[in-house]
């Protein structure tokens, strides 16, 4: 073999991501064992969709599948200042450098088994003329997540839930009391790392039971995801079928209000794990993104919805 080394090479490690609109940076080995005649290189970034199950009630398959990146770049003329008159590539090893600027509205990476997947390829192919017209490919996989930028006015402001229940007693079915609660988050959209403070007002003025006992019991507050996935069937293509599935990527514990003692206000300052996927900027793909705080109660949840960005810039007010 005539190349011993052909590989590509990219400017971020597999585990990081690329931005919409950002450049994929890159760059091209080649090592020539004895000089050979060479007629293209190539480079594509190729991004795919693709959802799939089994229906368990139906037992009917679906399955999607949906192009959602294909850019393509022509490095042969590079290539050639590494050649003779007559194109052939000279013994020793060559590095080929590009760049292709990936869409501002691409799809962010997400990877769900038995649910579905984004998954993005960067793709070299060298086209050597002799032995029939041969070719050699390389493949790096690279993860991308969507721009979203939290410059808007509406994703600084708060946003407020509110929750009221009447607890019955199981026995004779008479209301034990009321337990009320108020959450707010200081912004509507966030960024991964970033922390924010959540403000509960929590009242409990449920009567206490004999066996009542000074505790600090605790309730969950979350940070949820929401994948939500579409598939068509296989056979009968104007039927979809969808599945959801809601992570609780990160969670605080705090103290329950004290029956009897009124309103109680409480603050939690909650950070944002590191490297979440934004939410999805479009509504009707085949997998879709969206988060929420969820406080969980014991008879009840409290839920506000809010955006997980890219990139935040000052804006004006």
């Amino acid at each position: 073999m005539k190349i011993d080394h052909f590989d590509v090479v990219l400017s971020k490690d597999s585990d990081q991501h690329y931005i919409g609109g950002d450049n994929v940076q890159g760059k091209i080995e080649v090592n020539v064992s004895e000089k050979v005649q060479i007629s293209r290189l190539s480079v594509r970034l190729h991004g795919q969709t693709q959802t799939s199950w089994r229906n368990k009630n139906s037992d009917v398959v679906y399955e999607s599948k949906e192009l959602v990146l294909s850019e393509y770049a022509d490095l042969t003329r590079e290539l050639f200042l590494h050649c003779d008159d007559d194109f052939f590539l000279s013994e020793g090893f060559h590095t080929i450098a590009f760049q292709i600027p990936l869409p501002l509205d691409v799809i962010s990476s997400i990877e769900r088994e038995n649910h579905g997947w984004v998954r993005y390829t960067c793709t070299a192919v060298l086209d050597i003329p002799e032995n029939g017209a041969s070719e050699i490919v390389a493949e790096k996989n690279f993860q991308v997540y969507s721009l979203l930028n939290l410059d808007a006015p509406h994703f600084r402001q708060s946003a407020t839930s509110r929750e009221q229940v009447e607890v019955v007693g199981c026995c004779c079915r008479r209301p034990r009391g009321n337990v009320s609660v108020q959450m707010t988050i200081a912004e509507t959209g966030l960024l991964p790392g970033e922390t924010t403070q959540i403000t509960l007002i929590i009242e409990n003025d449920m009567k206490r039971g004999k066996k009542h006992k000074e505790s600090h019991e605790c309730v969950l507050l979350s940070l949820c995801q929401q994948l939500d996935f579409r598939s068509q069937n296989r056979y009968e293509l104007h039927l979809f079928d969808r599945k959801a599935l809601t992570i609780a990527v990160e969670s605080h514990g705090t103290c329950k209000a004290t029956p009897g003692k009124g309103p109680e206000t409480k603050f939690v300052n909650f950070k944002v794990p590191e490297d979440l996927p934004p939410t999805s900027i479009k509504a009707n793909g085949l997998i879709t993104c969206s988060y929420f705080f969820k406080l969980d109660m014991d008879h009840f949840d409290v839920i506000v919805p809010v955006v997980i960005g890219t990139v935040k810039t000052p804006g004006l007010l």
